[in-house]
């Protein structure tokens, strides 16, 4: 099978090949695959009982290849990818693994891939019970937030439904209308990812909450369980200027989703100054990540 696009009707293959792996990592389920495949370009192939994925770089055009998820047999799927480089005239690159996974490429390839550890790549888990109580002197200023928002009069918070999804539909314009006008670009690099998400909530099977004061949502945010022990959040949005409205939203949604969960990944910071910080002031356990590179001549 060629690499194609992604669609919805590819759920019904793609999503025991990714459950057979386990993986931690957040790239490794159906709703995250499909979600960016616009703004990646993403496409699949099934190279015998392994899920392969091609994507491409916003800006740069540069092809990237996400570790093979499955039963089968990892190196010739790693080969199949390599020989569809070749076959583009492009640099191969392997991303989206981690320690494990790195091994046992430097023992079936050895010096044939270069590896590397990508900071900007790594994954930010916690365990649900700290999120879930904010225990201790480390969550001290994440309490008082929240002590904020409660005392600043009604609210109230709902699992995410087709009922109230167009309230979150709603608020994302505003939140992105707000950024634009505002000249922060940046906020808006995931616009696309974010109203794919909304428009595809039932179908993907996704979780998610609304964080309502005065009536009036304040926040959204959308997830999924990644693996047996582990839910992965995709989407958070939240008004910057309602104090305690992401800490808030945090706690509650962990509340409300994932008691039956031991770990909960928040994805990448993509090397985003401003959301490693908010991120690492939660305190994470780091899912470091790796990428490997075949050292070739880009071919014209």
């Amino acid at each position: 099978m060629d690499f194609k696009e992604i669609e919805l009707a590819d759920r019904e293959w793609i999503a025991p090949l990714l459950a057979a792996s386990g993986f931690q990592g957040c790239d490794y389920t159906f709703g995250n695959l499909y979600i960016w495949k616009d703004l990646y370009r993403q496409q699949v192939a099934k190279a015998g009982d392994m899920l392969c994925v091609r994507s491409r770089k916003p800006g740069t055009g540069e092809y990237l290849y996400l570790f093979p998820a499955g039963s089968g047999d990892v190196k010739e799927a790693v080969e199949y990818m390599r020989q569809d480089a070749r076959q583009l005239g492009e640099p191969f690159c392997l991303r989206g693994f981690a320690k494990e996974e790195a091994d046992k490429l430097a023992q079936a390839f050895g010096e044939e891939l270069v590896i590397e550890s990508v900071r900007a790549e790594w994954d930010y888990l916690y365990r649900v019970e700290d999120l879930t109580l904010l225990a201790g002197k480390k969550y001290h200023g994440k309490r008082n937030h929240i002590a904020r928002f409660e005392d600043a009069g009604e609210w109230r918070f709902e699992p995410l439904t087709k009922e109230n999804l167009k309230d979150c539909q709603a608020m994302a314009k505003v939140w992105y209308t707000e950024h634009a006008e505002s000249g922060n670009l940046s906020a808006l690099s995931d616009r696309g990812v974010v109203y794919n998400a909304l428009k595809n909530f039932e179908s993907l099977g996704f979780t998610g909450g609304v964080l309502y004061q005065f009536g009036q949502a304040a926040g959204f945010t959308i997830g999924e369980p990644l693996n047996k022990d582990t839910y992965v959040v995709h989407v958070e949005k939240a008004f910057a200027e309602v104090q305690g409205a992401y800490p808030m939203l945090n706690r509650e949604y962990v509340r409300h989703m994932m008691q039956d969960y031991t770990y909960v990944n928040r994805e990448e910071d993509d090397g985003m100054e401003g959301l490693r910080k908010a991120k690492e002031s939660y305190h994470p356990i780091m899912l470091e990540k790796f990428v490997a590179k075949e050292q070739r001549e880009k071919k014209f």
